[in-house]
């Protein structure tokens, strides 16, 4: 993920001034009101999915924040997007197309970034942490006319499937380089189709092959979550996850991996990506195995040449030799 803005790398007295300007930079850009604070914090990290737009948000302040989608703003720019907001913790009032609604930990609501929209954080010690999914409105194949009643408002919580996409949405936000994943893209888009034809109540939503690539995109996101756990195995991934461990193995029945060889993937992925790392050069090539979960040396430096082709060492030592104005590109 990037991080597009994060008022903890500016002063205090600065922080306000700062969010607001980074508020502006969004795919959506907004006008933050409201009264300055110093305990104000707030950042927010993007990722790009093909076209989609990935985006997690935090905020906590002791006053309250609200960010305006105005008209003038949508002439300035706007990407002619869907977004779909997803709250990990904490609460926040939208009001958009004449419906005012509260979104709450694991609600899901729909917005128009071609409308305006009122957005109010609520204050306290509970920090607002939000996931959020752009998509151009031409990838979604439903009429406008169809959608645009819906615009607004949350998604039921009875609704078949939506469970399911609250917490594939909330991992996607949590992952911290979702780009790794090569189903993401088109997760993401049967998940936002599905959910919008269950919503305006069309005959199909979620098909189960959907059911089971957003579940996989959602136990993706969990091992990577739990790589650091050297006893991180079929149980605990399906505990973490909420299924059984035998509706596991049927989730990844279709896939060209099991659960534990994606474990042995993501570990082999992360060791490398921290052995590229040019702030990682003095720790140890151990300490970084037994950081991702790894238990045993030996079987690492096995696994390792026979995924990249070199050795650990081989690999570090590639960083070593670039020019020190190359080495800030991992």
């Amino acid at each position: 993920m990037h991080i597009l803005y994060d008022t903890g790398d500016v002063p205090a007295l600065d922080r306000y001034e700062y969010y607001r300007t980074g508020a502006t930079a969004e795919v959506a850009p907004v006008e933050i009101r409201g009264r300055s604070s110093v305990s104000l914090t707030a950042a927010m990290s993007v990722a790009q999915i093909g076209r989609f737009e990935i985006e997690a948000t935090s905020w906590i302040c002791d006053t309250e924040g609200v960010a305006l989608r105005t008209k003038k703003m949508i002439r300035t720019s706007d990407p002619e997007c869907y977004r779909i907001c997803v709250p990990i913790s904490g609460e926040l009032w939208v009001e958009q197309n004449g419906s005012r609604g509260r979104l709450r930990p694991r609600d899901i609501g729909l917005y128009d970034t071609s409308r305006e929209w009122d957005a109010r954080h609520v204050p306290g010690r509970t920090p607002l942490r939000l996931a959020m999914v752009t998509v151009p409105r031409t990838l979604v194949p439903l009429r406008e006319t169809a959608v645009r009643p819906i615009v607004g408002m949350t998604i039921p919580r009875r609704m078949p499937g939506r469970d399911l996409v609250a917490a594939f949405l909330t991992g996607i936000a949590q992952d911290a380089d979702p780009a790794t994943n090569p189903e993401l893209g088109e997760a993401l888009s049967e998940c936002v189709t599905g959910i919008l034809r269950q919503r305006i109540d069309e005959r199909y939503g979620i098909s189960p092959g959907t059911r089971r690539l957003l579940l996989r995109s959602h136990v993706r996101a969990v091992i990577r979550r739990h790589l650091a756990d050297p006893f991180l195995d079929v149980d605990r991934i399906a505990r973490a996850v909420g299924i059984s461990p035998r509706y596991l193995f049927k989730v990844f029945e279709d896939a060209e991996t099991t659960p534990m060889q994606l474990v042995k993937r993501l570990r082999l992925e992360e060791c490398r990506r921290s052995l590229q790392n040019p702030a990682l050069l003095s720790t140890t090539v151990n300490d970084i195995v037994f950081a991702h979960g790894y238990a045993r040396p030996d079987q690492f430096a096995r696994d390792f040449r026979q995924l990249f082709g070199m050795s650990a060492t081989e690999t570090r030592q590639s960083v070593r030799r670039r020019p020190a104005g190359d080495r800030e590109r991992p």
